[in-house]
């Protein structure tokens, strides 16, 4: 690879004139590769598409997929032009490049690699290189959702974990002091960069470690206005997923689970799953929603109309067919047969409850 070369030169070689020599042909092969990052056709390497849908995976002439060593090269790029602030253009590339790796990269490198993406989610960083960095975490989530504090090497910051949500934080709403407009990259709310940063998120709370983490740096907050604002079904199932594992506080009065908005999004949810498989790691997820569901349906009915009680049983019940029909093909794709029926036995429990209480109802 051209650019792999260039910047192996770049770093075997000391005289200044020759190193911005190699360094500009590295810079150049990244601005190169990314254009190929549509499957259509090439596109201009500043390419906002590129960011959320592109896809620069490849593989050798013989079809072996690369090792995680070859992208090592990449994860020096990052930290040397992060540090010495050379060029955002191509720090942007050579993250939406490492994005192929679909994980955190090799045993040598990935502690490096996590630093780097947490520096360039950082507020200060240019939209491109915090979104090029939050799809790079977003890739690489079921790793990083993986990780336990026991793995981090000696050497390594012990808190550069705890440092993680606040730059996820960043990589979505930089600083109050800056302007946050209606469109572009740093809209309030933009669907492509919500969506990455929500399953993100999502694969992160799997573990309780990571749930204490995301409690903090504005994580909880950025989650609750995305409910307000818009909670479309398949945003809505990974943000009441994300409320079920990381719970609520004290804090969120202004937002309970018997708020009417939530109850709203519970809907949504359902209406989702009734005309839409979930499956693969999401399944896990649905003994959650049945348990948001019971919380705020359930457990106090007095307010709830007869009519929506009717109409949350008839989804929870269409729901239910869609997910038995499917067990078969969920666990041809290698989902735990465990979770597969946790999820059905979770889901029929609350369709024979529903069905109850819509009877009761429908006799007084």
């Amino acid at each position: 690879m051209a650019g792999r070369a260039a910047y192996d030169q770049f770093k075997d070689t000391r005289k200044q004139d020759a190193r911005q020599k190699h360094w500009a042909s590295a810079r150049t092969a990244l601005r190169t590769m990314v254009v190929h990052g549509r499957p259509d056709r090439l596109s201009r390497p500043d390419d906002e598409y590129l960011i959320w849908e592109g896809d620069l995976r490849w593989h050798h002439s013989d079809k072996r997929e690369p090792s995680y060593e070859e992208f090592n090269w990449l994860v020096d790029y990052v930290k040397d032009a992060a540090e010495d602030d050379k060029d955002d253009e191509t720090e942007g590339d050579a993250l939406l490049a490492l994005s192929a790796m679909c994980g955190l990269g090799s045993s040598t490198k990935r502690w490096s690699y996590i630093s780097s993406l947490i520096r360039c989610m950082g507020s200060t960083r240019p939209p491109r290189v915090r979104h090029a960095a939050l799809r790079a975490a977003f890739e690489a989530r079921e790793e990083l959702a993986s990780i336990i504090d026991a793995s981090i090497p000696q050497g390594v910051d012990e808190q550069l974990l705890d440092k993680f949500p606040r730059a996820l934080s960043s990589a979505v709403c930089p600083n109050d002091d800056q302007t946050i407009h209606d469109t572009g990259l740093d809209a309030t709310f933009y669907q492509k960069r919500d969506y990455c940063y929500l399953r993100l998120i999502y694969a992160l709370t799997k573990n309780d470690k990571w749930c204490q983490r995301l409690t903090h740096d504005g994580l909880r907050e950025q989650c609750i206005s995305l409910v307000r604002s818009r909670h479309h079904g398949e945003d809505g199932f990974y943000l009441l997923v994300i409320f079920g594992r990381i719970g609520f506080s004290d804090e969120d009065s202004h937002f309970t689970p018997a708020n009417e908005k939530w109850r709203s999004l519970i809907m949504e949810v359902w209406e989702y799953m009734q005309y839409n498989t979930i499956c693969d790691a999401d399944v896990v997820g649905i003994p959650v929603i049945v348990t948001a569901t019971r919380m705020n349906f359930l457990a106090s009915d007095d307010g709830i109309p007869t009519e929506c009680l009717v109409d949350l049983a008839a989804k929870v019940h269409k729901a239910l067919a869609r997910l038995q029909q499917n067990q078969s093909d969920n666990a041809k794709r290698g989902v735990a047969q465990a979770a597969i029926d946790d999820a059905v036995s979770s889901t029929q429990d609350l369709d024979d409850e529903l069905r109850r209480m819509v009877e009761q109802r429908n006799t007084l």
